[in-house]
């Protein structure tokens, strides 16, 4: 599935990438391809693109989900063409832009969904039918003004402490997300640091170049720490850059202090406390060392 040309072959366009003012109608054509040898009954619609939460993957919202942007601007020719095994068909589209769409990028998709199903698989104890469904991507940058930008947000670091510290090590993860606060898509480089008492590094997490992530959506980050300090009071540091000379910064601090193995050597000393004296007493006795009455003294 992608875009049609005027020939048989497929287009050489990857995808739909238009730029027109908002109030403007533009037209395309859509090729969709039955690669099965049985003949298939698609559904076509017009949906929104988003970013996959945990890994900012590109994904078009499913045919149950209203959509709210350019694939409410889609009108498709044939809505559910029957297209016969290792055949195509050329559905031709509408894209109208409200007359006040905001400018900038606005992306979605057109898809292609098989509406039988085709497998059934079991999950949580109930039987769920799976369709397939194809996307092909649809850019459109309404004429304006470019206003790139992100920011950082819930910086924080999640820790479990050793009960032995500086013995075994313990575990953490720094987690964050990153907001596309703009008009445009981003592809942002993260450096994440921490820092000790008085500037000392004491990790540095490889540079992370993140996947672009569009206007309007959120990816949140989750960084590994194995070994972070048992006692130090320490200072994680994020900045993110892109292009256009986005640079964003957070930060977030903790104090660690190894309080569980605290607990244990205060409880230590508090039950040696309690019974060396007893003990003493009675090695005393029994060594004939503790002295009776033997009278008055004058």
């Amino acid at each position: 599935m992608g875009p049609a040309n005027r020939s048989a072959a497929p287009a050489a366009r990857p995808f739909f990438s238009f730029e027109a003012p908002a109030g403007a109608t533009v037209r395309d054509v859509v090729r969709i391809t039955n690669m099965t040898k049985a003949p298939i009954t698609f559904k076509v619609y017009g949906t929104d693109a988003y970013n996959t939460p945990r890994d900012a993957g590109f994904a078009l919202r499913g045919a149950e989900e209203e959509p709210r942007d350019v694939g409410a601007w889609i009108s498709l020719k044939a809505a559910s063409p029957k297209i016969p095994g290792g055949k195509a068909r050329e559905i031709p589209f509408t894209l109208k832009i409200p007359d006040g769409a905001t400018p900038g990028e606005h992306i979605g998709g057109i898809v292609a969904l098989n509406t039988a199903i085709e497998s059934v698989q079991r999950s949580g104890g109930a039987r769920v039918g799976i369709r397939r469904a194809v996307g092909a991507r649809v850019y459109l940058r309404v004429t304006g003004p470019l206003t790139p930008g992100m920011r950082a947000d819930g910086l924080g670091v999640a820790r479990t402490e050793p009960l032995v510290p500086f013995v075994r090590s313990g575990r953490g993860t720094v987690r964050y997300t990153i907001v596309n606060t703009g008009n445009q898509r981003i592809s942002p480089t993260a450096r994440v640091r921490a820092t000790g008492v008085f500037g000392r590094e004491v990790k540095r997490w490889p540079d992370q170049r993140i996947p672009e992530i569009l206007p309007g959506e959120r990816t949140e980050i989750t960084l590994p720490w194995n070994g972070p300090p048992a006692l130090d009071k320490v200072t994680v540091r994020v900045e993110l850059t892109a292009a256009g000379g986005i640079d964003v910064r957070a930060q977030t601090g903790f104090t660690a202090v190894p309080w569980a193995a605290l607990l244990v050597l205060a409880g230590t000393v508090f039950a040696v406390w309690s019974v060396l004296p007893r003990l003493i007493r009675r090695w005393r006795e029994r060594a004939g060392l503790t002295s009776g009455e033997t009278g008055v003294f004058m």
